[in-house]
């Protein structure tokens, strides 16, 4: 008796989870944020701040300093293939530009050392009369994760949230450096 109400509760449960993944096929997997913002001044005044991660913590929430992480910055100090390695206590995240094109673009990726959440981006510069256009665009694809699904849209939001305020502190930076 008490086996066989077990049993069923077991049964009960992996249906229970069996319906919610099933469910969650249906919700988004990808994501696509896009801001911008215009710099009073020349691309290549603002090239160097997006080039070099060691600058990154100047203008970038996403990684600004946490006294609970360790900061290991590897490869060349600008440009393709620096990194930014933040050792944490639960996670280790990296910060990897993967390419650059002088005073015009980056594009980079983070990911999470075990590679569960990986998302890629660029910061494009373009000239306008008045300095510069800053557009970051960031996607990432989360998978089957069935919470990250769920929640894709807060994310979405938090991220679009980190994004307008890295890229007023850019700007702040940018601007103050002329």
């Amino acid at each position: 008796m008490v086996v066989t109400r077990l049993r069923n509760i077991f049964i009960g449960i992996g249906l229970l989870m069996l319906a919610v993944f099933l469910l969650s096929l249906f919700f988004e997997r990808t994501y696509l944020v896009k801001r911008e913002v215009t710099i009073a001044v020349a691309p290549a005044k603002v090239f160097p701040l997006i080039n070099t991660p060691a600058l990154w913590d100047e203008w970038m929430s996403w990684g600004a300093p946490d006294s609970s992480y360790t900061y290991i910055f590897m490869g060349p100090p600008s440009g393709r293939f620096a990194k930014k390695i933040m050792k944490g206590p639960q996670v280790d995240i990296v910060f990897k530009i993967i390419q650059s094109r002088k005073d015009t673009a980056i594009r980079y990726e983070i990911s999470t050392a075990d590679v569960e959440f990986t998302t890629d981006g660029d910061i494009l510069l373009s000239p306008v009369p008045n300095g510069t256009l800053v557009s970051w665009i960031d996607s990432g694809d989360v998978g089957y994760n069935v919470f990250a699904r769920f929640s894709l849209k807060g994310i979405q939001q938090r991220i679009s949230d980190d994004m307008d305020q890295s890229l007023l502190r850019l700007k702040s930076v940018a601007e103050q450096a002329r």
